[in-house]
């Protein structure tokens, strides 16, 4: 997130001006400044020097909030890496995933808590009684009044309270207020967010640190290092790079999306996705002000980009989805000011990109994006109209090669594993390892068309992607070299089923649809594939089209096809398979046995 010193320099330009907007709370910059000084204060305090000794590493598991925002300008101003977590992960994995982080910090919201207390007590290496724990909301029960009461109401500028007194506002719009405004309406007093005296647990409430003296001078930052958690796996992985790439990753971004001070962003994805937080800090940076939504409602989304005259917002798939059917979404439109709207677009098919360009404008860019490459890939909304899914051009400041059987570059059109250079990748694993290799790029190794001037030796991170790259220098996905479960590991078949998925994905019939491969004793081995019809009435189209794709692409594994009313992502784009099967797979199961009895009767 954006240190302290760039958010005092906004502030001296533009002291007024908003930074931060979070449903009823309006930060100036000067607001802004203000906070993040305090909150650090707040945490240096806090922090021992024997626990500064070791790495401090801090996590967070909360939606976008003003107070969430303010704390990682806090640990960034520190030195100290904020990795989120993302809260719908199972217990075992989020206690692994704590283990394997070892934070000092962490920061969650209300909603959040029973899920980090279940991490915590299944985490063996982790000791909660010497983690700084940081609640975002202040708990309801209380023994003295204290924050906006104790401070008589006194209110600064935007509707802040004043230095030392209790910030407090409701959430975002459709969201409930927090326990302390239902004390207030109760006539009890609020809690003070100290820790009880008995308490084995450090805990300094987020009210708690805004009311901390403001510094007169900020320590040298701990750490110079940046964390993000990569999704799915046999186990968790933690990729690590380096704060210098940040100042160059930001350039290129700026580039691409011509960002500035003018532009309103809104955050309608979590801010524990790495593009997520990435784009915000690079607005933050630029001097344009972030609007948070916590709810991923529709018709709060629309309300929002009218209201607060977004130009540019990072949204999650799911939450784009809903947008497009709500009958509110043609308003951004025809308002003219929203420009540029980016999402994951690995599962992201031909519905969505002609609906959001007929409600929204041309607006959509579709990326490729994970932990270890960042932001690899872009599909402009206009290359989005002739290319298929799952293309993309390599961002500025990343080359893309595609490597042979024996690590050779190959040339445009040949397929094989997709390897990345540039300022977003990552610079390693937390703990393990992954696979670099220095590569010759240049003139005689037959990709110098494709890289142009980025030729040269570089150092490249290997994926598991499958691609191949046009002439142009776009990349399709076309499969998967490991990672997959023991049922698709027949490396034909998985490139087959790969295919099969985008061929759908590029059908104009389909809202949206998913190819998972089962091997279950009711079902065999077979395609599960849900689709969602483009509207009522059209699922005889949706069965048709599908059928006829699998039979063509994957004809030696039946195919179930089955109309749904969602498929389940999660906020990275991918799609949750265990949550899709446990919804489908028992109609599936039940329509089967229909089928045979009626056949058995028939037959008889």
């Amino acid at each position: 997130m954006i240190r302290i010193e760039h958010i005092r320099r906004h502030a001296t330009a533009r002291p007024d001006a908003t930074a931060v907007v979070d449903g009823a709370v309006r930060l100036s910059w000067t607001d802004f400044a203000d906070a993040v000084g305090r909150c650090a204060a707040g945490l240096t305090e806090q922090l021992p020097e024997e626990r500064r000794a070791r790495p401090v590493r801090a996590v967070f598991l909360s939606g976008p909030r003003w107070e969430l925002a303010v704390l990682l300008a806090a640990c960034a101003t520190l030195g100290i890496p904020c990795t989120g977590l993302d809260p719908a992960q199972d217990t075992d994995r989020l206690a692994r995933t704590l283990d394997l982080l070892g934070p000092s910090i962490v920061i969650v919201s209300s909603e959040h808590a029973p899920v980090l207390d279940a991490a915590l007590g299944a985490a063996p290496g982790t000791d909660a009684r010497e983690l700084l724990r940081v609640p975002l909301d202040p708990p309801a029960e209380s023994t003295r009044p204290s924050g906006a009461d104790a401070a008589g109401g006194a209110a600064g500028p935007n509707g802040l309270p004043e230095p030392g007194a209790h910030v407090d506002a409701p959430r975002a719009t459709g969201a409930t207020a927090s326990p302390a405004h239902a004390d207030r309406a109760a006539g009890r007093p609020e809690f003070a967010g100290r820790p009880d005296p008995g308490s084995e647990e450090p805990v300094r409430p987020f009210p708690d640190l805004l009311a901390s003296d403001p510094p007169r001078r900020l320590p040298e930052p701990l750490h110079q290092e940046s964390l993000a958690v990569v999704p799915g796996g046999s186990r968790p992985r933690v990729t690590v790079r380096g704060s210098a790439a940040e100042g160059r990753a930001l350039i290129d971004l700026v580039d691409e999306f011509g960002f500035d001070a003018h532009d309103i962003h809104l955050v309608a994805a979590p801010l524990w996705q790495p593009l997520s937080l990435q784009l915000a800090r690079t607005l933050l940076t630029v001097g344009g002000a972030l609007v948070l939504d916590d709810t991923g409602d529709a018709e709060v989304l629309a309300a929002l980009i009218a209201a607060e005259h977004v130009t540019t917002t990072m949204i999650e798939p799911g939450a784009l989805g809903r947008l497009l059917v709500h009958p509110d979404s043609a308003a951004p439109a025809r308002a003219g000011r929203l420009r540029c709207v980016i999402t994951p677009g690995r599962h992201l098919g031909r519905w969505t990109v002609d609906t959001a360009w007929a409600r929204l404008g041309p607006v959509l860019h579709l990326a490729l994006t994970s932990p270890e490459t960042g932001l690899a890939g872009l599909l402009t909304p206009e290359e989005s109209q002739v290319t298929r899914a799952r293309t993309g051009r390599a961002v500025l400041g990343t080359t893309v090669v595609v490597l042979g059987d024996e690590g050779e570059v190959l040339p445009a059109g040949r397929p094989g594993r997709l390897a990345f250079a540039g300022p977003h990748v990552m610079d390693g694993y937390l703990d393990g390892e992954a696979e670099f290799r220095t590569l010759d790029t240049g003139a005689d190794s037959g990709a110098g068309s494709v890289l142009g001037e980025d030729a040269g030796e570089r150092r490249f991170l290997v994926t598991d992607d499958l691609g191949v790259l046009d002439e142009h220098g776009r990349f399709t996905l076309t499969g998967r070299a490991g990672g997959v479960r023991a049922a698709v590991r027949d490396r034909a078949v998985d490139a087959a089923l790969f295919r099969l998925e985008s061929d759908l994905l590029n059908l104009p019939c389909l809202r949206d649809t998913a190819v998972v491969r089962v091997s279950l004793p009711t079902l065999g081995d077979a395609l599960v594939v849900p689709f969602i019809a483009v509207a009522v009435g059209r699922e005889a189209t949706g069965y048709a089209a599908l059928r006829t794709a699998c039979a063509r692409r994957v004809p030696s594994i039946p195919a179930h096809v089955i109309a749904v009313d969602h498929i389940p992502y999660s906020p990275t784009g991918r799609i949750r398979t265990a949550e899709l099967l446990r919804a489908v797979v028992p109609i599936l199961t039940l329509n089967l046995q229909l089928e045979q009895t009626v056949h058995q009767e028939i037959s008889a």
